[in-house]
């Protein structure tokens, strides 16, 4: 496939009130998106999913690191031709919808056309035809301010599709709907990745919305872990999770698993390497120090450094790093 986007070591730091203080959101991320992908970004919050998503459609400059879209910097975009890319080439949803509150379902949509000196006739046709496909036909003479939560969500969606954009990128898309309204978008979503290679990008804390993806990818702190397939569990993140090398020869590893690989021999992770800069981590079945005893030619030593336990087998000592 056709990259469409790539993100390259991205940070970004956010200024604090406070003297000499601030927050680095991005810690030097890269991601290459393809045309057609259906991509969920997971993580909990705090982790920098937002800042991401923003810096992609070019609503923020990053601190540092480029967004090559179609082979274009945007980074390095003057604002003016960065607005007609984030008109025309990228469609946004946001969890709290930014629909223009005085002004009704219809308008909202089809102002997104207007800006682009679409006629009217061709507006009114592509704005209705929008609002049928999300259920809110009915509510188009309605002001945004008087819709319900998911209804606005819903007429955000059809905005953020109004002009055909190459990408869409949403924050929570069905935050704010009921589960079987949420089924109807993801369906659709799914429909458009399908039928039309519609490329989606969306960030969630939800199990229904990343299982539609075709991969997810794990941000934490600021930092790519690694990557996840289909029917991803949010869950249990440790069983399917396949780290990834960075442009900057960069492997994260979870903080869990760094605190059982220097506290203790209860777990231990099985390392396949699927390609050259993907490598699949899982955890193998609890292993006790009795089984380890069992295994011929195994036996238990103690660090004289710190006196953690070790296999016999180990070359360093899995806490203090002591050569055996």
């Amino acid at each position: 496939m056709r990259t469409l986007l790539s993100a390259k070591n991205l940070y970004h730091i956010y200024q604090s009130r406070k003297k000499h203080t601030s927050v680095v959101a991005l810690k030097g991320v890269s991601l290459d998106i393809d045309k057609g992908e259906y991509i969920t970004v997971v993580g909990p919050s705090g982790s920098g999913k937002t800042t991401f998503l923003r810096i992609l459609g070019g609503l923020m400059r990053p601190t540092a690191g480029t967004v090559l879209f179609d082979n274009q910097d945007i980074t390095k975009m003057p604002e003016e031709d960065l607005t007609m890319f984030r008109r025309n080439d990228v469609g946004f949803v946001f969890q709290e919808g930014n629909l223009q509150p005085d002004l009704s379902a219809f308008k909202n949509v089809a102002n997104s056309l207007a800006l682009n000196g679409i006629p009217y006739q061709f507006r009114k046709k592509r704005t209705m035809k929008l609002l049928k496909t999300m259920g809110v036909a009915h509510r188009k003479d309605q002001l945004a301010v008087r819709l319900s939560g998911g209804e606005r969500q819903r007429v955000a969606l059809a905005r953020a599709m109004a002009n055909n954009p190459k990408l869409i990128i949403a924050d929570e898309p069905t935050g704010n709907v009921d589960y079987k309204t949420s089924v109807r978008l993801l369906e659709l979503f799914r429909q458009l990745n399908k039928t039309v290679g519609m490329t989606f990008l969306f960030a969630t804390h939800s199990n229904h919305v990343a299982g539609y993806a075709d991969r997810s990818v794990e941000l934490r702190d600021g930092l790519f872990l690694g990557q996840h397939g289909q029917n991803i569990d949010l869950a249990k993140l440790d069983m399917t999770r396949m780290v990834i090398m960075d442009s900057n020869n960069r492997i994260t590893i979870p903080e869990s698993i760094m605190e059982q690989i220097k506290n203790n021999l209860e777990f231990l992770w099985n390392i396949e390497v699927l390609e050259k800069n993907k490598i699949l981590l899982s955890p193998i079945e609890d292993w006790s120090k009795e089984e380890i005893e069992k295994e011929e030619g195994v036996e238990i030593i103690e660090c004289p450094i710190c006196h953690i336990e070790n296999s016999s087998k180990a070359k360093f000592c899995i806490k203090c790093g002591t050569k055996f």
